[in-house]
């Protein structure tokens, strides 16, 4: 709380200082520039893989599934998927960690489902569990089969490939690693959301995929394979920010940990069925990556830890994915605006740093599209998708930044939950309506503040387009549904 009024504090001071405010604005502008130069720079680093292969036995593998107020047929369809493996039964097992859900329809269907496979899935149910996910994963851990030398999380909405303990296995042995992680890909997605689907792809397409050279991938949450020795020495899953996963990541590099991106699709989930879930999503994404930043500052911004520059580098631009710095810039440049301050100096630095935040999505959506070749109308729906989720992504920085309490908050996977949920988000209404106000009373004529109050409003009408897309989507995922329950 105190550094939620120490911020809001400076923020207010900057306004009425303008002297001030340029130089948070300067900061701001240079912090943007970093890190746009920093994934060229990444880009343009040499492979250095060590290549080492593992001689060793086959992996044990233990399964978990952690789950919380999910669908039951969502569920057992991943279950069904992961005892459809072309993998020994007697090297793996699946733990299905249900924890706090209240609802006896929930649960006891999978439950069920799980007692007519003994020996091969258990079931927990759990309640009062602290840490959300990560509280889950870490009871999972500790129900482990002593034999088990690798840990698999999969997401209750993911349905593997009938092959993917066995590339799991493959690539541990190929690669060496301590730890892979393969690509989040979701069902379906290509035809009803190719927009959302293309934006989603490009952390793996580019941040992933340049992690992998420096063997510092950080963990995304499903689809991961992690030795259990390298598990447990890291101190294993911690609930202390919202994104576990990618702390975990985090702490395994520092331990000296190899992690390898593995760009095959071994299985597939659901998007968030709506416009308002995408949001949380994003939000808990960009907010729980930056408290994880501020956890481990010590380690990836100095040379007191163990880990290289490049390693360093290549961990800062994942946890930065996300990041959005225009929402002190806009509230900076409205008071401005408001003030008569239009002429001033600090007015067209908060105006500069806000489209270069805009130049900075544009880019990179554009730069992994164009390369990978995709149709010029997916191309420009996962520029909308990124641009309308660009506001949730400024108040999730600034949140984090602030120390906000931040909370892990479950996306719905039926499509029927919270009718309200599936309307328009009010979101983007927000930078739109402030924008047009500041046109229409301060009448600037500074094509840079033009250009910022400009960028301001178009989350709006990409946000209608992204919300036309999931609504789409979510209907397609509901007529399977019900086909599949016929």
């Amino acid at each position: 709380m105190l550094r939620l009024f120490t911020a809001l504090g400076l923020v207010i001071l900057a306004a009425v200082l303008p002297t001030f405010g340029a130089l948070i604005c300067v900061a701001l502008v240079v912090i943007q520039i970093a890190l746009m130069a920093l994934r060229p720079l990444l880009a343009c680093v040499p492979a250095r893989l060590s290549m080492s292969a593992r001689e060793s036995a086959d992996p044990w593998f233990s399964v978990h599934v952690a789950t919380h107020s999910e669908p039951p047929r969502v569920v057992i369809d991943t279950l069904r998927g992961l005892l459809d493996q072309d993998w020994p039964e007697s090297r793996y097992e699946i733990i299905v960690m249900d924890n706090n859900t209240a609802d006896d329809a929930l649960w006891r269907p999978v439950e069920r489902f799980c007692s007519a496979y003994p020996g091969r899935i258990r079931f927990l149910l759990r309640m009062g569990v602290s840490g959300a996910k990560a509280g889950a994963l870490t009871i999972a851990l500790e129900q482990t089969d002593p034999r088990a030398s690798h840990i698999v999380t999969v997401d209750a909405d993911y349905v593997v490939t009938r092959d993917f303990l066995r590339r799991a296995a493959a690539a541990l042995h190929r690669t060496g690693a301590d730890y892979v992680q393969f690509p989040q890909s979701y069902s379906d997605a290509t035809l009803a959301a190719p927009g959302i689907n293309a934006e989603l792809e490009e952390y793996f397409r580019t941040k992933a995929a340049r992690a992998d050279v420096a063997e510092a991938v950080l963990l995304t949450g499903t689809l991961c394979v992690i030795s259990r020795d390298a598990l447990t020495a890291a101190g294993g899953w911690s609930g202390s920010t919202t994104t576990e996963d990618a702390e975990l990541g985090v702490r395994l590099c520092k331990g000296g940990y190899s992690g390898r991106f593995i760009n095959q699709v071994v299985g597939k989930g659901l998007l968030p069925l709506s416009l308002r879930d995408l949001e949380r999503q994003r939000y808990r994404w960009c907010s729980g990556n930056f408290q994880t930043l501020m956890t481990h500052a010590a380690t990836i911004f100095t040379r007191t830890g163990a880990l290289s520059l490049h390693k360093r580098l290549v961990v800062l631009s994942q946890l930065t994915a996300w990041f959005n710095l225009a929402l002190i810039p806009a509230m900076l440049l409205g008071a401005w605006l408001l003030t008569g301050r239009a002429d001033s100096t600090a007015s067209t630095l908060a105006a500069c740093a806000i489209v270069l935040s805009l130049c900075d999505i544009v880019i990179r959506v554009l730069a992994r599209g164009l390369r990978d070749g995709l149709p010029p109308g997916v191309l420009a729906r996962a520029l909308a998708c990124r641009i309308a989720l660009a506001p949730q992504s400024a108040k999730a920085t600034f949140d984090a930044l602030a120390g906000s309490r931040l909370t892990f908050v479950v996306t719905d996977k039926s499509g029927l939950k919270d009718a309200a949920a599936r309307n328009f988000s009010v979101c983007p209404w927000l930078p739109f309506l402030a924008a047009a106000v500041l046109f229409i009373v301060a009448h600037p004529t500074n094509p840079l503040i033009l250009a910022a109050l400009g960028a301001l409003m178009l989350p709006l009408p990409a946000a209608m387009l992204t919300f036309r897309s999931l609504r789409g989507y979510r209907q397609a995922v509901l007529l399977l549904g019900r086909e599949a329950m016929a």
